[in-house]
C-alpha cells in the first residue's frame, strides 16, 4: 500500500453500512482509511476497525463539517479523497477514479456523481452534483477550503465556495452503479425526515453565506 492518498470516512451511525465502505476503500491500496465516528450510538467505530479502518471518535455528534475538520488532523498524505460512509456498491476502482484527475502539483479536485445505483440518489445527483459527497483533493487545497467546523451538512456548499474562490477547477467523475442509502431508511422516518431537515438547513444557511460574500 502507497501512502499517495488518504481516504477519509465521516460516519454516524452507519455501523451496517461503514464497514462495505472502509473495504472498499482499503482495496484501492492509496494510503491509510480514516473513520471519523461523530458521536455514534451504535458500533460504527468496532465496524470500521474490524474492516481495517484508522478510526478517530467524537464523544458527541459534533456535525459533518466538524467530524471533516477532526478527520483532516490525521491526513499526512498528500492527496485526501472523502467519501460517505452510507454509500452502496462502492468498489475500490471508484475510489481510484476519484484520485484518477489529481496531481500533486496542480491545483485541481474531483467531483463524483453517483449514478445507476439507487434511482432517487441517482436523480438527486444529476440535479444538484455539487452537493456530492464524494471527492478528491490536494490535501493543501482541501485544508485551504475550511475551517469546515460550524458548516454541519453545509460542508460541500463550503468546498463548492471555496474551490471557486482559490479558482481550483474540479473534474466531475461518474461513479456508476453506486447509491446512497436515504435517511429515512436508517431508522425511524420521522427521524429520517428531521434528520434531513436539519440538513437541508444547513445547506441553506451556508447558500445564504455564498451569497453574501459572493
Amino acid at each position: 500500500m502507497s501512502d499517495t492518498a488518504t481516504v477519509l470516512i465521516c460516519a454516524y451511525n452507519e455501523a451496517p453500512r461503514v464497514g462495505a465502505v472502509v473495504e472498499a476503500a482499503r482495496g484501492a491500496a492509496l494510503g491509510p482509511v480514516v473513520v471519523v465516528d461523530d458521536g455514534s450510538s451504535d458500533e460504527t467505530a468496532a465496524a470500521a476497525e474490524r474492516f481495517g479502518a484508522r478510526v478517530v471518535r467524537h464523544d458527541v455528534n459534533r456535525g459533518k463539517g466538524a467530524a471533516l475538520a477532526t478527520g483532516l488532523e490525521q491526513v499526512a498524505s498528500p492527496l485526501t479523497v472523502l467519501v460517505d460512509a452510507d454509500l452502496t456498491g462502492l468498489t475500490s476502482h471508484h475510489i481510484q477514479q476519484l484520485v484518477e484527475p489529481l496531481d500533486v502539483n496542480i491545483p485541481l479536485a474531483s467531483r463524483g456523481v453517483l449514478i445507476g445505483g439507487r434511482w432517487a440518489t441517482s436523480v438527486a445527483q444529476t440535479l444538484a452534483p455539487n452537493l456530492s459527497g464524494q471527492r478528491g483533493f490536494r490535501t493543501v487545497d482541501l485544508r485551504a477550503l475550511g475551517p469546515f467546523t460550524e458548516s454541519g451538512y453545509g460542508v460541500e456548499v463550503l468546498i463548492e465556495r471555496g474551490l471557486k474562490h482559490l479558482g481550483i477547477q474540479q473534474t466531475q467523475v461518474r461513479l456508476r452503479g453506486v447509491g446512497q442509502v436515504m435517511k429515512e431508511e436508517k431508522a425511524s422516518f420521522a427521524g429520517g425526515a428531521r434528520t434531513r431537515l436539519q440538513m437541508y438547513v444547513e445547506i441553506g444557511r451556508q447558500l445564504l453565506l455564498r451569497r453574501r460574500s459572493g
